[in-house]
């Protein structure tokens, strides 16, 4: 009967399923990659005008339709003219603020490349050593075609691994590591699990059968990226044509290379980079204050308007409230986010390397300790820090040993620049400090490996 469905056969409808997702995101993927002219300027610059809009008309409703009614004294205005012209003080403050620092993230270059590097062939890989490849192989492959061992042609696959590598639209997708595999107990064992699975016609997977002192726990290993990001080959960018510096990496929708890319944000109409990293920060920073407060100020005065004798609601001030509460969602936790970034010493771009690193362990860790053995993990997890270092920070090549240090090169020594738009960054952009944890050619070390004072 159809309701009787095998085990087996329900597993492998869901495979198909993930399998068909999978697919589709990888198709999407290739479609980005493939995309090689940056988009057009109208469509890079649209948001631009409608937040400019969104600010204006705010401050329409808010002033003119809230504010003026207490100011002038008009009939349930719902306040007296001091709570409106308090209330108007602190408004136009904060909007002033936030026009101030939109303006500065908006025409502040974040830094292109091509206007420090110049133009230049892609360097040549080292030769590798000669493996022995006995004759049989030779033979047997004689007739597929090989590839030279120094291409000048496009090498994707090891730009996507590079920390001037891809653009954000471009991450790679991982494949999941393959773990250890323990030794069967016997060739017996393993003998008469095969036969059985040759009489199934459902595929099954296989089950490990671990001996009386083995700890599936000890076939888990820490697996960092072994690509040597910082030589100059595989910083090349085959459409600008340079050697990116350090932490550059080529945006496709402004179809250039950003120093120091952490995003490219419809909203400024361009990338967040060196040069206005902390002016970005500047300005989610206010416009999380204007929106929490002009979202907290109209809602309460609209709920006490509601519950008075006319029950009359202007309903622009229902949209203005809908659409702060929700910009004061996103921008707070977008504030959150990059706080935590700048401390960290990473940008956006960087830091998803270490999150996809602490996925392929968080799910190595349940395929083999188990989904419940929370303080297993947690045990593995912290002997995977006292080998190696925490992913963050002592694995993230750019950390600079401490926060504070972290947040003074973006946001600048002056207190004040912390939250006004004044000031720079202490970087320049095209030059980083490389954490000693790591080798010359970017290589993360084990910590019996670093130098002596670091361990």
């Amino acid at each position: 009967m159809r309701g009787n469905r095998h085990p087996h056969q329900s597993s492998m409808v869901g495979s198909k399923c993930c399998g068909v997702v999978e697919e589709v995101a990888n198709r999407t993927l290739l479609r980005r990659a493939a995309r090689s002219k940056p988009q057009p300027w109208i469509v890079r610059k649209i948001m631009v005008g409608f937040t400019s809009a969104m600010m204006v008309y705010s401050a329409y409703v808010f002033i003119g339709r809230f504010c003026v009614d207490m100011i002038r004294r008009r009939e349930n205005a719902g306040g007296t003219r001091g709570t409106g012209i308090a209330l108007l003080i602190v408004f136009v403050i904060l909007w002033l603020w936030m026009v101030w620092a939109y303006a500065k993230v908006v025409f502040t270059s974040p830094g292109y490349a091509r206007d420090y590097v110049s133009k230049s062939n892609r360097p040549m890989f080292p030769e590798p050593p000669i493996p022995f490849i006995p004759y049989d192989n030779i033979v047997e492959n004689s007739r597929s075609p090989a590839r030279p061992l120094h291409s000048t042609g496009p090498l994707r696959d090891m730009d996507q691994e590079s920390i001037g590598g891809p653009s954000y639209e471009n991450l790679p997708v991982r494949q999941p590591v393959d773990i250890s595999k323990p030794a069967m107990v016997n060739n017996v064992a393993r003998a008469e699990t095969n036969e059985q699975d040759s009489r199934n016609s459902s595929p099954r997977k296989p089950e490990l059968v671990y001996t009386r002192h083995e700890n599936p726990a000890d076939y888990l290993h820490r697996r960092p990226l072994m690509t040597p990001i910082l030589r100059p080959e595989y910083r090349y960018c085959e459409v600008d044509r340079i050697v990116k510096p350090y932490r550059t990496h080529h945006c496709r929708s402004c179809g250039t290379c950003i120093l120091k890319y952490d995003h490219h944000c419809p909203w400024i109409g361009q990338c967040v980079g060196a040069r206005n990293q902390k002016f970005f920060m500047n300005f989610i920073q206010v416009t999380s204050f204007l929106t929490t407060y002009t979202c907290v100020t109209l809602l309460v005065f609209v709920v006490l308007r509601a519950t008075s004798a006319d029950g009359h609601i202007d309903p622009q001030k229902i949209v203005i409230v809908a659409f702060a509460g929700l910009f004061a969602v996103f921008t707070t936790l977008m504030q959150f986010t990059h706080v935590r970034l700048i401390w960290s010493g990473q940008t956006t771009v960087e830091s998803m390397q270490g999150h996809r690193m602490k996925h392929r362990e968080k799910q190595a860790m349940n395929d083999v300790i188990g989904y419940w053995a929370i303080l297993a993990k947690r045990r593995k997890t912290r002997s995977y820090d006292e080998e190696w270092g925490r992913i963050g920070r002592e694995g993230n090549i750019w950390w600079l040993g401490s926060g504070k240090k972290g947040w003074v090169d973006v946001m600048g020594y002056n207190v004040w620049g912390w939250f006004l738009p004044i000031g720079k960054s202490l970087n320049d952009g095209l030059t980083y400090p490389v954490n000693p944890r790591f080798d010359a050619q970017g290589i993360w070390r084990k910590r019996a490996e670093w130098p002596r004072e670091l361990r």
